[in-house]
């Protein structure tokens, strides 16, 4: 079985990891599909895989059974010759008369047409598949019960069933949302590029509602994390959180100004962290010192040698201050967060 995986556009290596460590020999290729390495999908060829597998993939947003790939060019005429030659049978397994069907269309790239056109054309197209078979569709947009889904990435085309009615991202165990929440799918990957050490404490110094360590919890449960945020409400929403997903006894709830810790020194092997969202929209100044503040604070937190992982889009500000405090920057990746494109940082104190 083929299978297109959606995510966020830069952790597609992340989630082949994780598809390769989930189901080991049962995955043939996996590889990014599209135009370059940052499209926020993955081909994977699996076999003997349920559907509520493939749920539980972490790091993904939406799982699509692959019935037919094609190529498309640039204008609508080629369009339309791509998605009749795609082939429709395989439909049939899923298909009754009294099924409704559902069209999407995503499209990215350089093209003539829009992603409304792509979905017109297909519905065009499978209402003349199914009445050669004799069978009426029925359609609805909202809610079906089969949904088609058609991703154009470039000159490739295609199309699938949609497994998840649903986006992954929406986990159960939250309860409490803040009004600036981190995605849980960049949270499960900033975790896996942590890759804390066994018995280790992993601190988020700006937790908010918890979504970070409670990730990470869902993945590890021989780390013991700490949450800290200085907003009360939050805390609470993060420990409510937790609860909901079964792992609160790994985590310890601090209400305090990580810019000015009411902790010991060097009491964390590893930090994550997603800094206040609303810092993006403040005086250059008011970042600059925020940033300072924090950095030095976490320099004071951490242990010679430990690890710390945090999203920010202050790419140059954020380098500046980390050579400062004797920080190493391990890596840098950029991923899309909310529409802007940040950068997941890896540094080291020395």
């Amino acid at each position: 079985m083929i299978i297109l995986l959606t995510t966020v556009p830069g952790i597609e290596d992340i989630v082949i990891n994780e598809v390769k460590e989930l189901f080991r020999d049962r995955v043939a290729p996996a590889e990014v599909f599209g135009s370059s390495n940052v499209t926020g999908k993955v081909l994977v060829n699996v076999s003997g895989v349920t559907i509520n597998e493939l749920k539980t993939l972490g790091t993904v947003e939406h799982v699509v059974m692959v019935l037919d790939i094609g190529n498309v060019g640039k204008d609508v005429g080629s369009l339309r010759d791509c998605i009749w030659r795609l082939r429709l049978d395989e439909l049939l397994n899923y298909y009754t008369p009294n099924t409704t069907i559902g069209i999407m269309a995503d499209r990215s790239g350089d093209h003539e047409f829009r992603s409304p056109d792509a979905a017109a054309l297909l519905g065009e197209r499978i209402s003349e598949f199914l009445a050669s078979m004799g069978i009426k569709p029925l359609f609805n947009l909202d809610n079906a019960d089969l949904t088609l889904r058609l991703i154009i990435d470039q000159d490739k085309c295609v199309l699938g069933i949609s497994i998840t009615r649903k986006p992954l991202r929406n986990r159960p165990y939250r309860r409490f949302n803040h009004p600036a929440a981190l995605n849980p799918i960049l949270a499960n990957a900033m975790f896996r590029v942590l890759s804390p050490a066994p018995s280790s404490r992993v601190c988020d110094i700006t937790c908010g509602s918890g979504t970070i360590v409670i990730e990470g919890a869902l993945l590890r449960r021989d780390v013991s994390f700490l949450c800290i945020d200085i907003d009360y409400g939050y805390v609470s929403g993060a420990l409510m959180n937790a609860r909901e997903a079964g792992v609160d006894y790994l985590v310890d709830f601090v209400v305090m100004d990580s810019t000015r810790p009411a902790i010991r020194d060097n009491v964390c092997a590893h930090a994550i962290f997603n800094p206040p969202f609303g810092i993006r929209i403040e005086p250059l100044k008011g970042v600059t010192g925020f940033y300072d503040s924090l950095l030095r604070a976490l320099r004071g937190v951490l242990r010679d040698g430990s690890s710390a992982v945090f999203i920010t889009v202050r790419k140059s500000l954020v380098r500046k201050i980390l050579a400062k405090y004797g920080f190493r920057i391990m890596s840098e990746r950029v991923v899309e967060q909310g529409g802007i494109w940040s950068s997941i940082f890896k540094v080291v104190r020395e």
